[in-house]
């Protein structure tokens, strides 16, 4: 895994933007579902990755472009469009692994939707 055992997020864009600690395999699993989701997923970057000469920081400005062409989490496909973009800042440990990360973004259809079931 490309994350510290127990890394650091703050999704400035959610709901509770504060920081909390997150386990690696629940961040994967939250990456395979959004892939089952959006099985023609594509990111491209406007800048970056690029590390801060001052820190160990990276940051990227990022996009991705698709479609919603797969059920996942018991959410039915629409086959609309996918077009987000976000920039997110990664702290790397002496290990290099991530072990904080900031991340502001767009929310995909399918993200929108499952937050409000959750509701």
């Amino acid at each position: 895994s490309c994350f510290a055992e127990n890394a650091i997020i703050r999704d400035v864009c959610s709901i509770n933007s504060s920081e909390r600690e997150v386990n690696p395999n629940d961040l994967a699993d939250r990456c395979m579902e959004f892939l089952q989701a959006h099985p023609d997923c594509m990111v491209a970057f406007h800048y970056g990755p690029k590390c801060s000469h001052d820190d160990n920081w990276v940051i990227a400005h990022w996009y991705e472009t698709g479609h919603w062409s797969g059920d996942s989490r018991g959410i039915e496909a629409t086959g609309n469009p996918m077009e987000v973009e976000g920039q997110t800042r990664f702290l790397v440990n002496d290990d290099l692994k991530i072990s904080k990360f900031v991340v502001t973004r767009t929310f995909t259809e399918w993200e929108q939707t499952l937050q409000k079931n959750q509701n």
